[in-house]
């Protein structure tokens, strides 16, 4: 009995790394697509699972709809742009100090795909699909800059303050400062210097 468990929990471990394996590379499939570039097909399940090298009905057992298979991708790219390290942001007492780590994040982010953001969201506009994915990103980077806010004391209109800081920490902001020749660093001074003086502006 001992011996066929063994196989069994083999097999099992195998099929996992596999599975894992095959994931792995339809997300960077469709990343691939995304990105675009000369003889890249357009983004669609299709031309993904050519990519891939699967079927496209194993690309709808992995991920069941495109939706999903695009929140993955996104979530790829997040994972590796530094984005899951926004929960260590609320680990930190200081409200002033946390948005200081979140501006750090998101210009990382920002500045590491500043070629294939555009692209994404050019896509966006065109699949409703993805435009719901993006929308839905954003709105989880507001929603954590009204956390940092909401800790804040002696602040005026917290609402417009939240507004006023998602354009600011936005890929377009990024995007409008990453001229002149500037470096990442100092792209993300003035990010920061701007978002300082916007809460300094608020406080009563």
């Amino acid at each position: 009995m001992a011996v066929k468990s063994k196989r069994r929990v083999y097999r099992s471990e195998a099929r996992a790394a596999s599975v894992d394996e095959g994931r792995a590379r339809m997300i960077e499939a469709g990343r691939k697509l995304l990105t675009g570039g000369k003889g890249v097909p357009a983004f669609s399940i299709d031309a993904l699972a050519r990519e891939a090298g699967v079927t496209r009905a194993t690309v709808y057992n992995q991920f069941e709809t495109k939706q999903a298979l695009l929140g993955a991708i996104f979530d790829a790219i997040a994972q590796e742009g530094g984005l899951f390290d926004l929960p260590q942001i609320f680990s930190e007492s200081d409200p002033d100090k946390a948005l200081r780590r979140a501006v750090a994040i998101f210009a990382k982010f920002w500045g590491t795909h500043a070629q294939v953001m555009p692209k994404f969201v050019a896509f966006g506009q065109l699949d409703e699909e993805a435009r719901a994915i993006l929308s839905e990103r954003a709105e989880r980077r507001r929603k954590l800059l009204a956390a940092i806010v909401g800790q804040m004391k002696s602040v005026k209109s917290p609402a417009d303050l939240v507004d006023v800081l998602f354009a600011l920490t936005s890929a377009e902001f990024y995007r409008l400062l990453a001229v002149h020749g500037r470096s990442a660093r100092t792209i993300e001074e003035l990010i920061w210097q701007a978002v300082a003086d916007a809460v300094e502006r608020f406080r009563t």
